[in-house]
Order: structure tokens, then sequence, then C-alpha cells
């Protein structure tokens, strides 16, 4: 086989991430036959509860598993009554940089940033306008000051962004932006979902893991929770395509800096006892046992004033 030309690095930055990031050239590990199989094992448990419990009565639709009610583990409480979500100018210039960066990956690499970031204005300001709760509507209420700043902020962002991220438009890899993954448990009783910002995936297909799965990050780094997020979404491919991520990653955009984490079993473990905590804690709620506890979290509940156990520092 011959060897996939490396993509060209415009920057240092880039250079490293082909090197590795992208790990250009490297050999990608082997995996065990049966590593699917063993992850699927350590769900089977939660999943044959939640059959029970459906069995029961009441709705029969699927539970549907993603990032968010995987951060609601923390309490039952939270995970039934978060606080409503509320556009802000935070997650607007996040959600309008995530949009950028995908029309760039998809071919915009030559578009100025700030024509860009115009464009991706303009598309999520077009999608249901007339919902006043739809992103749309609060985009369009923006008084024009504010528009212009947030425009500019996201046209900065992009410019980091290819700072580091180099144009693979031409390379022996596909870029996949914002691309849903989807898998299924227990038949289609539990829906496992998550969209990541990119998947860079080979057109190898030898049974060793080859794809790389990033997440972009425009605001403050959140540690544990983004590793999470990160880690579901290798899950979710890994039973999705019958083989795992050789790596997954973390790109912070306003530092240009990259964290990323190697392909490990006991990693991926992990991630699949959290899926089969998240379901156990959905069979709870079903059956009325709820289990509250008191933390940090309590500040993103709508039942704070009333919960007898929250934290009210």
């Amino acid at each position: 086989m011959v060897a996939a030309a490396r993509p060209p690095a415009a920057t240092p930055a880039q250079a490293r991430l082909v090197d590795d990031v992208l790990g250009w050239g490297a050999s990608r590990p082997e995996v065990a036959p049966d590593l699917v199989e063993r992850l699927l094992a350590r769900t089977t448990d939660a999943v044959g509860a939640w059959l029970a419990a459906r069995e029961d009565g009441g709705p029969t639709r699927p539970l549907v598993v993603t990032k968010t009610r995987l951060a609601r583990l923390a309490c039952d409480g939270l995970q039934q009554d978060p606080v409503p979500y509320a556009h802000t100018t935070a997650n607007a210039r996040g959600t309008l940089a995530h949009a950028a960066i995908e029309q760039d990956v998809d071919g915009a690499r030559a578009v100025p940033s700030e024509d860009v970031a115009a464009a991706a204005w303009h598309r999520l300001a077009s999608d249901r306008p007339g919902d006043p709760s739809s992103f749309a509507a609060w985009l369009n209420a923006r008084p024009d000051a504010e528009r212009i700043a947030l425009l500019e902020e996201v046209a900065g962002l992009l410019a980091a962004f290819r700072e580091v991220w180099p144009d693979l438009d031409g390379a022996a890899v596909r870029v996949v932006a914002e691309g849903r993954v989807v898998a299924h448990l227990g038949g289609r009783a539990v829906r496992l979902q998550g969209v990541p910002d990119l998947v860079v995936a080979s057109p190898v297909r030898d049974g060793r893991p080859r794809a790389l799965v990033v997440d972009l990050k425009t605001g403050m780094p959140r540690g544990q929770q983004e590793r999470d997020e990160l880690r579901f979404y290798a899950l979710l491919l890994a039973l999705r395509d019958g083989v795992p991520p050789f790596r997954w990653a973390t790109l912070h955009v306003t530092e240009g800096r990259i964290e990323s984490e190697d392909l490990s079993e006991a990693v991926l473990a992990t991630a699949a006892d959290r899926v089969a905590d998240a379901i156990h804690q959905a069979v709870r709620i079903r059956r009325g046992e709820e289990v509250i506890r008191p933390g940090g979290w309590c500040r993103d509940c709508a039942r704070r004033p009333d919960c007898p156990v929250a934290d009210a520092g």
C-alpha cells in the first residue's frame, strides 16, 4: 500500500497537529476482536432493568442517552428538572463559531474568516426565525452593535482554528463535521446518540482503529466533563462501527491548545459504565425511586428553591 501524502502544514501549529494528533504515517494499534462485545456486556444488566421497567406500564418509547443526560447523573432531581436553557452571548458565540468551523472544513478555507462568520450567522438566523424560542429569533433580535461585535469574535475564533487545523480538503481522509452518531441497545429500547464536532475518518478498512474524534471548545475549559463527552463519542463510534477511534482530542480554539487521549479499553469501559448508570437512573425515576444528592450541580436545577437537600451556599 502506498502511503498517503502528508497534508501540507502552513504553520508550526498545523505541523504539530498533523504529527502529534493526526499521527500521520504512524502505525495504528490493534484491538481485541471481542472489544465491542465486552463493552456491550457492561450495559447488559442496566438494559435488562430498563426493559423490565417498561413492562410495568407507561410509555414504551426508547430511552435516549446523550451527553446531556450523562452530565446530569449526579442527581435524579437535576435529571428531571434542569434550569431551562437560555440563549446568551457566550453560548451564541460558541454556536456561531462551530457553524463557521463546519463551513471551513467543508471547503471554505480559502474564504476570508469574516465572510465565513457572516455566512454562518445568516444560515443560523434563517432557521425557524418565526419561533420566538429559537436561536434564529435570538440572533435576529440583536442590536447592530452586538451583532458586529459577535461576528468579529467569531471571525477571530475561526482564524485561531485555522492557525492550528491544517487544510485537509485534498488529503486522503474524510472530515465529517457535526455528524450524528447513533447506536442502539436492547433492540431499540435504548438509543445512544451524540454529535461530535469533527471526525477524521480514514478510507482504510483493516480492522484497526483509524478515526480521530475531535471536540471544539471556545469557552472556559471544563476538565473532566469534556473528557467524559469525548469518551462517550468514542464509545458511540465503537458501537456503531465495530472499532473505536485510535484517539480522541479536545481543541481549545481560543488558546490553540489540544488535549488528546489514545485508545484505551479501560477508558471505553468507563464510558460504557456511565451509560449503564444513566439507564439505571432512568429506571429509578420511572419507578418513582429518586435519589437526590446535594452538590455544586444544584445551581443548575430548577428545584433548588424548594429542594430539602439543595446546596444553597
